[in-house]
């Protein structure tokens, strides 16, 4: 019976003893995981780029700091560990550190990059900041990672520095196209003055960008001597004849605007010509100097710059009207009906290679009452509209033509106004048709009523 309870105490003993061990080796095993894991943690920590500092919450004091920070800083590890956060920091930053260790403790993290770090040899390094509350040691503590940003000031200094060269060019190109619209605009005749001429009348001109390709342009001509064309009205001493043109320039902006300046000195021109006795050679005497005056340097590579152009001659007391037209037709309205004076279709230009031919010289008898327009093609290629999914998506937005059958109807339609009220009606219609999209082309409509 002893020895049969000495058996059993026994066993008891041995499987006591067997399960400590299996206990120990959980617990080495455990422990073997915890400090593999917390050597990958400090591995993944020293290999950093970034540099990390732990502090603690109340006086700063550094808990620990990885190598990217001593090298960063200029110390070892075991100096920061007998610094704390705010030694880091220039004197003069003191106030605005202790403000952020409380705003992260207040808002569990932060990001800053207005503090800069101070080394041990003095050096100012500018830094960005990613701070966090933490447990350190059982205990809340702040995790600061910092990352050296002096480059990427330097780049952001060049960038502002070339973003400010950038601006000064682009005012002084600004200032230069503004002061063109002023040579411009001093040159064309005032638009009011037309009414001098021809009470009821009006100018609806917009430009597309500050200084136009599209021209107009006018002159109340007293008939020196009698004469007698061979393609047009004859006209005795005295008479006076009221000529206007709608003119656009090839392009638009600078280069249009350079064309529009030699355009109105090649018509005034015509004034003195005494060849230039009608419409067609007015245009006949502008395609030949147009070539002649852009063409005079033989190195250079030839221009075909041209433009197109509507002109009127327009007899007031004989009723009666001149017109000859390079690509340009004039549009007279009487009675509510459209009547179109046709354009021969060739441009004014400055190529010796095109082969033109003497302009038509058109002559029409007007009426009272008769409304005459002369206009440029910006009108009626103005994208817009309202939307569907018809219309077409062009680099000036999504949107159609205005196209010259509806500008036809429009001035059809604003019969019954006094022509001062056209030119706001025709303004009201073209905004309202562009809408948010880009203006394509200068805009210039010229109405004369009889």
């Amino acid at each position: 019976m002893l020895l049969y309870i000495l058996i059993i105490i026994s066993v008891i003993m041995a499987g006591c003893l067997v399960a400590v061990f299996i206990a120990k080796r959980k617990t080495e095993r455990s422990l073997e995981l915890v400090t593999k894991e917390l050597n990958n943690y400090n591995s993944i920590i020293d290999q950093a780029n970034d540099a990390m500092i732990v502090i603690d919450i109340v006086d700063g004091r550094i808990h620990q700091s990885n190598p990217s920070a001593a090298k960063l800083l200029g110390y070892s590890e075991k100096e920061l560990s007998q610094l704390s956060l705010f030694d880091l920091h220039p004197k003069e930053y003191l106030e605005r550190s202790s403000a952020a260790v409380a705003d992260v403790w207040e808002k569990g993290g932060l990001i800053y990059n207005d503090i800069p770090f101070i080394t041990k040899s003095k050096k100012i390094v500018p830094v960005e900041c990613s701070a966090k509350v933490a447990p350190f040691a059982g205990r809340p503590a702040i995790v600061i990672y910092a990352r050296d940003i002096t480059e990427r000031l330097r780049f952001e200094q060049e960038i502002n520095e070339q973003r400010r060269i950038i601006d000064e060019k682009t005012k002084d190109i600004t200032d230069s196209i503004e002061y063109s619209k002023r040579i411009q605009r001093s040159i064309f005749i005032e638009q009011e003055k037309l009414k001098e001429y021809a009470p009821e009348s009006f100018i609806f001109f917009q430009p597309r960008d500050v200084v136009s390709g599209d021209f107009y342009w006018f002159n109340n001509y007293k008939i020196k001597e009698d004469l007698f064309p061979a393609n047009g009205y004859q006209y005795k001493a005295g008479t006076n004849i009221l000529v206007v043109a709608a003119v656009d320039c090839t392009g638009h902006g600078v280069p249009g605007a350079f064309m529009s300046i030699i355009g109105n000195t090649l018509l005034n021109q015509t004034l003195n010509n005494l060849t230039v006795n009608s419409a067609a050679y007015a245009l006949d005497f502008l395609n030949k100097e147009l070539k002649q005056s852009l063409n005079k340097n033989s190195e250079d590579t030839p221009l075909r710059d041209g433009m197109d152009i509507a002109l009127c001659c327009i007899d007031f007391e004989g009723m009666r009207l001149e017109y000859a037209g390079a690509n340009n037709p004039v549009y007279i309205i009487r009675n509510k009906e459209l009547i179109l004076l046709k354009a021969d279709k060739q441009p004014l230009t400055a190529s010796n290679e095109a082969q033109s031919k003497p302009f038509t010289n058109n002559l029409f008898p007007l009426k009272k009452g008769d409304c005459i327009y002369l206009f440029t093609d910006g009108f009626a290629d103005q994208f817009g509209g309202e939307k569907s999914d018809k219309l077409q998506t062009t680099s000036f937005g999504q949107g159609k033509k205005f196209m010259y059958k509806q500008f036809k109807e429009t001035l059809i339609n604003i019969q019954d106004k006094k022509m001062e009220e056209q030119k706001d009606a025709l303004r009201i219609k073209f905004e309202s048709w562009k809408g948010d999209l880009s203006q394509v082309d200068d805009v210039l409509v010229i109405g004369i009523k009889v």
